[in-house]
């Protein structure tokens, strides 16, 4: 019998263990090794939570052991059993408990049945997925339903705000033309594809002749550069880079056959976007024939002027240095001429920088130069304003920094920065100055704490006679000339001038000279 009792608690078709009361593990069949992969002699004396994960462990304590202590039962608990890998084996626990035997009373123990439950949990599952579906299907259905309602109001909400858009879209586009009519430049709007969407009236009478044909300014021969007889390149044209969406501004060519009967044109574009897609451009043509003419006007005037008085001046520079080297003078006539002296050279100087910046030419004399002993010199030469400016002069210079420049034209460049830099700073400040090689270039720096410029300003500060707003507030002397003259003389090096600034916090220029 005890054969038999073996043989069926080992073949049965589902798992044993045979506990104490405290759920010590006193046997398990070979079903429920094999599903663990456990051995027997492993399990033997362990504990069933042991092979409980911390889920289920609480909720054996908390059902099971009640159960059995209670009514000696419990039937289809759902757990899982850790295996010997460490994977989980879904099962279904059922267990009884044998009654007292003996006087004392005690319990006998715990037979567990166990279950495979991976065919009912993979049928739950699938299960509780058909129900989510359905839910999610009924809920779609719903929200369609609504979605419908809403929509059906809402087309007929957009209808009749349709009916009072096609009014105002109306009232829009005849105010849209009166405005671009009454703009003094000439308008054109090219699509995608560079066919005309739209030009205003300027540019129809103004320049009838290249209207209905924007591929006239794919013609070489009618679209000048600036010197008005040289091509502009097919693919550099202005109608050509905006249809290709690029955003450009201020460019001034020059338009028609002859040059008696040419146009100046500047030529603004900017490109139209639509969710960051290119869907056309807005090019701006302003006639500036005139104001190109006047300026070169005004530069051939500034040169003729200036080339005819350095001559008186340089004689009278002569006559006044003979006039001092004369002994005997009074102390006040010495006086007088040493003050007309000054003055003569500050003209002169003047006059040169109007004929330098009308020529536009700047003539270089290159040699190795050690340009620490240009700066330096500089810092001599300004000294003496900076100290009735109360400003401070704080000098960060190598010993010695060999490079190919003109000299003469550098002192130049020099003296301007240093000039403006304490002539901006007025009632004190700090100028500092600094001078370095990096990288195959060499830099010089001129930072000071004075008035600074602001934005406007600064897009100005290159050009011609520009003075700040700051600089004629606070009466300080100058026509704006020198920066237009250190940037030409810069560049004829093949270097860069370039600055940052703010109002109230001061400027600072930097000087970059590419060497061999």
């Amino acid at each position: 019998m005890p054969n038999d009792y073996e043989a069926h608690f080992h073949e049965a078709a589902s798992g044993y263990l045979v506990l104490e009361t405290d759920g010590t593990i006193l046997d398990v069949n070979r079903k429920l090794l094999s599903w663990t992969g456990h051995t027997h002699e492993h399990l033997l004396g362990g504990s069933i939570l042991d092979l409980l994960p911390v889920g289920d462990r609480v909720l054996f304590a908390s059902h099971a052991v009640p159960q059995l202590a209670v009514a000696g039962c419990f039937n289809e608990m759902a757990v899982e059993l850790m295996a010997e890998d460490g994977s989980r084996i879904p099962v279904l626990l059922s267990g009884v408990r044998t009654p007292g035997a003996g006087d004392d009373g005690d319990a006998g123990p715990d037979r567990i049945s166990v279950f495979h439950a991976s065919e009912r949990t993979r049928y739950e599952r699938d299960l509780v997925e058909a129900l989510r579906k359905a839910e999610a299907a009924d809920k779609a259905r719903a929200a369609a339903e609504a979605e419908v309602r809403k929509n059906q109001k809402a087309l007929e909400e957009k209808d009749a705000i349709l009916q009072e858009n096609l009014a105002a879209s109306r009232k829009s586009q005849a105010l849209l033309e009166t405005i671009l009519n009454a703009a003094d430049v000439g308008l054109l709007v090219l699509d995608a594809h560079g066919e005309k969407v739209l030009a205003n009236t300027h540019l129809m009478s103004t320049w009838g002749q290249i209207m209905g044909d924007t591929e006239v300014f794919d013609r070489g021969r009618i679209l000048f550069g600036p010197d008005r007889v040289t091509p502009v390149p097919a693919l550099e044209r202005p109608v050509r880079r905006a249809v290709a969406g690029e955003s450009f501004s201020d460019e001034v060519v020059w338009f028609g056959p002859g040059s008696g009967n040419q146009l100046a044109l500047n030529i603004s574009a900017r490109p139209i976007r639509t969710d960051e897609e290119l869907t056309g451009t807005v090019i701006a043509f302003t006639d500036v024939t005139r104001l190109v003419h006047a300026v070169t006007a005004q530069e051939e005037f500034v040169a003729s002027v200036s080339h005819e008085l350095r001559t008186p001046l340089t004689s009278i520079l002569g006559y006044l240095d003979l006039a001092l080297d004369e002994e005997g003078l009074p102390e006040h006539v010495g006086a007088a001429l040493k003050v007309a002296l000054r003055n003569a050279e500050r003209l002169l100087g003047l006059v040169s920088d109007l004929l330098s910046v009308a020529s536009g030419n700047t003539k270089m004399e290159r040699r190795p130069v050690n340009l620490a002993e240009v700066v330096r010199a500089g810092i001599v030469s300004v000294a003496p304003k900076a100290r009735s400016n109360l400003v401070e002069l704080q000098p960060d210079l190598p010993e010695s920094l060999t490079a190919d420049v003109d000299p003469h034209r550098l002192a130049q460049v020099v003296d301007n920065l240093l000039s403006n830099a304490v002539k901006y700073s007025p009632g004190g400040g700090i100028v500092s100055v600094r001078l370095w090689q990096d990288a195959g270039n060499v830099l010089l720096e001129v930072a000071d704490t004075g008035i600074g410029m602001s934005q406007a300003e600064q897009e100005q500060v290159f050009t011609k006679f520009f003075r700040s707003r700051g600089a004629v507030a606070s009466a300080v002397p100058g026509v704006g000339l020198g920066l237009v003259i250190t940037k030409n003389i810069v560049e004829a090096h093949g270097g860069t001038l370039t600055f940052t600034s703010a109002p109230g916090r001061g400027t600072t220029f930097t000087v970059s000279l590419p060497q061999p």
